[in-house]
């Protein structure tokens, strides 16, 4: 849709493009200097002489100057809208709204009426532009695509539906999987239809490209540009949407109040709105680019509050997640158009360091562990085991060996082990040694054109660590068994721990060559015993008692952690769950390391 109008100025006309607040449309204006009329624009400069048959005025570049004379000139600066209309129907259209990428402040500040903890401000850059629905998606539309219309037949008894029902009301009673299988539905037919853009597919817009679409440039509670005089009830939630005070307890017809800078309607209330985005209460705390939320979760996000609630649960910053009902009389959607992700990194992988030396690298997939050993486990150590629950959100490699002093050599270019083998795991190595293998392995790999972007090489956390070397075992050791005796914790050779691992009673006091023992059920070897692995983290002494996400350790000290048992240890210090630590600069014959390649942290 091309945007003019047309204004005289003298002797000239100068046709001037409609203002708009995305950058795709074009603007125009001109003044005077002396006998010079000066023209400023954004898009394509056009001139005519009888503004009917236009020229690209190819030479121009913003601000233009051309000379003022007897001729009479026009010009006018043309673009193209982005935002389109597709015909579900014959009588059903969507309307979509195209999202110049950008960046902006998500969250809330800390003086904003009504905010709640889980806003933490942070810097969000998006890259791509995308689409959004102009409005909730309706009933109508739903059912032209579904084949189905899921908010009619619902009520809380005596006949009384609880929200609108009809063909301009959002639809409702809609699960996340519901709602994604309309966007994958719509994606094959406009796909089918030769509609569809490029690299682009309907899906339900992240928690990010949400709250930047919903602000529309506003730093305010409201997309209006205003904040709340009220927690509740206030005037400034009526100019904007549908909320508990004003909907008459129902939800309402979309597009009947304001619309935000950027022509989004209802993104204030009336229905809460499905994002693609697992639910997580903490945000980060620096800058992010394009963030997709967790990889794994229990609950979606859902964003713009509801017909139900007051002013300050409907803010534009305002997170949510369903407890109870996914598919209640509160819930609907928005459709976005957005750029199909890329494949996330996956799969086990071998990296070459040399001719003839490799590093393979064993895909761990993000879940839920018991970390920590139960209280009937013989050998546990009682202080520092404390079981409790975590959670890793990003997948990650770890290495399938203990690193090799092969390995150590192609990249470091010395070897300091006591216990000399091309095979045998690298010894002798401080906390920063391995780091500083890390760092040299990342620079060749992205200087190679292999490092997963968001990725780093470096030492797997403590949870990490325990996480892969487990593998789903919840027992003392990897392969499914316990210490069966008390003896056999130290006293006594341990049959079970022969099977994974050399530790005192197998080792003849020395280091053995990677991967001879049984791996475990990722493909890990050596996760028991041979030499401690340095951690990540700084160690700290007591467990949480409580679940965490992705926990990195102590803040600061000394003391890093190392996991794993060693071949002159015991097996009770062998154990999954058996922790240690020495000083970052130690260097001793029975510590060694496994790299990880991580997200960034």
């Amino acid at each position: 849709m091309m945007h003019r109008n047309k204004t005289t100025f003298g002797l000239l006309a100068v046709v001037l493009a409609a203002a708009m607040v995305q950058a795709a449309a074009p603007t125009i204006s001109c003044k005077t200097d002396g006998n010079n009329l000066i023209v400023t624009y954004t898009g394509t400069l056009y001139q005519s002489s009888d503004a009917v048959n236009w020229t690209e005025v190819s030479s121009a570049s913003s601000p233009y100057q051309v000379k003022m004379g007897n001729k009479k000139l026009f010009f006018c600066a043309k673009g193209e809208s982005k935002n389109f209309t597709i015909s579900l129907s014959d009588t059903v259209d969507l309307n979509m709204i195209w999202i110049e990428p950008g960046t902006f402040i998500m969250g809330s500040p800390e003086d904003e009426l009504g905010r709640y903890d889980t806003e933490v401000q942070h810097e969000v850059t998006l890259t791509k532009g995308y689409w959004m629905g102009k409005y909730e998606v309706t009933q109508a539309q739903y059912e032209v695509i579904m084949g189905t219309n899921p908010s009619d037949g619902h009520d809380v008894g005596y006949g009384n539906p609880v929200y609108g029902i009809g063909d301009d009301y959002p639809v409702c009673f809609v699960s996340w999987d519901e709602a994604m299988d309309f966007c994958a539905k719509l994606t094959a037919i406009e796909k089918e239809a030769g509609r569809l853009p490029e690299g682009y597919e309907y899906t339900l817009p992240t928690e990010a490209q949400w709250e930047y679409a919903c602000r529309a440039g506003t730093t305010t509670a409201l997309n209006s540009g205003k904040d709340l005089s009220s927690v509740n009830k206030c005037s400034e939630m009526d100019e904007v949407g549908w909320y508990g005070y004003n909907s008459d307890d129902m939800t309402q017809q979309v597009g009947l109040k304001q619309p935000n800078a950027w022509g989004l309607y209802d993104m204030h209330g009336n229905v809460w709105e499905w994002c693609l985005d697992w639910y997580k209460n903490d945000y980060p705390t620096s800058e992010v680019v394009d963030p997709m939320g967790p990889e794994t979760g229990s609950v979606h996000v859902m964003r713009g509050g509801c017909w139900t609630i007051g002013a300050k649960t409907c803010r534009s910053a305002v997170r949510g997640h369903p407890e109870l009902d996914p598919k209640g009389n509160l819930l609907g959607f928005r459709v976005a158009l957005a750029p199909v992700p890329p494949a996330p990194p996956s799969g086990d992988m071998t990296i070459p360091l040399s001719d003839d030396v490799n590093l393979d690298m064993i895909w761990i997939k993000p879940g839920t562990f018991m970390m920590g050993s139960p209280e009937d486990e013989l050998g546990r150590d009682a202080e520092k085991e404390i079981q409790h629950q975590v959670t890793l959100t990003k997948a990650y490699w770890l290495g399938k060996y203990e690193v090799t002093q092969a390995q150590y050599e192609a990249i470091m270019e010395t070897n300091p082990s006591k216990f000399k083998g091309a095979d045998l795991p690298v010894e002798m190595v401080s906390w920063s040694d391995a780091m500083e293998f890390c760092k040299k392995l990342t620079e060749i790999e992205k200087e190679a054109g292999r490092l997963p972007e968001g990725y780093e090489y470096t030492l797997p956390t403590e949870a990490q660590w325990e996480y892969a070397c487990r593998a789903g075992t919840t027992t003392a050791f990897n392969n499914g068994t316990n210490i069966p005796s008390a003896d056999q914790r130290s006293s006594e050779p341990c049959p079970n721990l022969d099977e994974v691992g050399w530790y005192k009673y197998n080792s003849n006091k020395t280091t053995h060559p990677a991967g001879q023992k049984q791996p475990n059920a990722w493909g890990l070897y050596d996760m028991h015993g041979n030499v401690s692995e340095w951690c990540l983290d700084v160690y700290w002494s007591t467990y949480p008692s409580t679940p965490v996400t992705d926990p990195t350790g102590a803040d600061s000290g000394s003391y890093m952690v190392v996991r794993g048992g060693l071949w002159a240890g015991s097996a009770s210090g062998c154990r999954s769950a058996s922790r240690s630590s020495c000083m970052f600069y130690d260097c001793l014959n029975s510590v060694g390391f496994r790299v990880a390649l991580a997200p960034v942290k």
